[in-house]
Parts: structure tokens; sequence; C-alpha cells
């Protein structure tokens, strides 16, 4: 399928959407669409598994897909033809999943805008307050002026992700035990196919456990 032709990672779940585990995407020499698994993976309980695609272009892509061929890839991976039996859902990039994350972040690289303030440290601690694919809103005690570029470490994906986002918008907040507090929201830039992946993997499961945890 070209909608997955920027697909690099997946996650697997059963019929009734319980999550079976993780999957790398690969096309192999035929052409054929695979999915990297556990050797431990029993492709034969379901006659049919659930499967949502991290696409760097596409966004979220959830399928209904029948998996065979297995083919041993290293002591302990085998790799499924994956077979999209139907198209159930996209979440395109504009239309990303926002989740609430209270997270510490510490921003570094600031580079100011012509005409903007610029604050008297070069690492500022923030906190993210809502995290998407596309972009992120942060509170931290200074005012940063439209445009202006910050880069910061994400610790809490499976592994650290550097990413740079742009200050679109700014806003004073209630000072914190005296501390002032200003709100940033920021679209990201610079990220690399890799990075969007692992994030958009990371706000899907959030968003996942967030929707369990509300019923």
């Amino acid at each position: 399928m070209d909608l997955l032709k920027n697909c690099r990672k997946a996650e697997i779940l059963t019929p009734a959407n319980t999550p079976v585990c993780e999957a790398g995407v690969f096309r192999d020499l035929g052409g054929k669409l695979r999915l990297l698994v556990p050797q431990t993976f029993s492709y034969k309980d379901h006659q049919f598994f659930m499967v949502v695609f991290y696409d760097s272009v596409s966004g979220l892509i959830n399928c209904r897909c029948t998996l065979s061929e297995p083919s041993p890839e290293s002591d302990d991976q085998i790799s499924l033809v994956c077979t999209v039996s139907e198209v159930l859902h996209r979440n395109q990039r504009r239309q990303d999943l926002k989740v609430p994350i209270q997270a510490p972040v510490e921003l570094t690289n600031i580079r100011i805008p012509s005409g903007g303030d610029i604050p008297p440290v070069s690492k500022i601690p923030a906190i993210t307050r809502d995290l998407s694919a596309g972009g992120i809103y942060f509170t931290c005690q200074y005012p940063l002026a439209v445009n202006t570029l910050v880069r910061f470490q994400f610790r809490e994906t499976d592994k650290p992700l550097l990413l740079a986002a742009k200050v679109l918008r700014w806003e004073e907040l209630k000072p914190v035990k005296g501390v002032p507090q200003f709100g940033h929201g920021c679209r990201f830039v610079e990220m690399e196919m890799d990075a969007e992946s692992e994030l958009r993997s990371f706000i899907f499961r959030k968003e996942r456990q967030l929707h369990q945890n509300r019923r």
C-alpha cells in the first residue's frame, strides 16, 4: 500500500483491541509488507489482527490484517507477511492526537527572533502540559517571543528524543509560589522520520491508557 510507504513501526492488537506487541515494518524483496515480531508471537491465535501503523506522513492508520508466511530473521525475531484487508481509520497529521502530559524538560539552544526579549539564562526548566506529534505546550518562568526556537530532550518515550520546536503563541499564567509562569504553544520543526514515529507511538499508547482509565 502506498499509504504505508513511510511506515517503519506498528502495534499489533487482538480483534478485541487488546495490545499484543509492537512490530517493525518493512518490505521484502518481493515487495510484500512484513511485520517484524518476537519469535514467541503466535500468529495463528486469531483469524485476523488489528494493526495500528505509525506513518510519518499519513499519520496513524488502523487496519484489519491477516498475518502469514513466517520467516526467521534472528534468534529471537521472525517476520510475517501482513495483508491489509480493510483500512478502518486514518488519523492524519492535521488531526494529530493530543494528550495531556506533565513532564520536566530543559530548554536549550534557545534562538530568539529579532526584537524578542532574551532570557537571563541559557537553560530554562519547563513543564510540558499537552503533547501531539505536531507540537507541544509547555510552561516556564520566562515569556518567549513568537518564532523563538527551542531544543529539549524528551525522556518519556522508550528512548530519549532530541526535539526542536518553534513558539507560535504565548500567554501569561498565574504565578506558582511567587514565580511567574508563561504558557507556550509550539510546533515541532526539523523532526526526523524515526523520531516522529517514536513520538506517535508514545502518544497513541498514552491516549489509549487515558481512554481505558476513563471507563
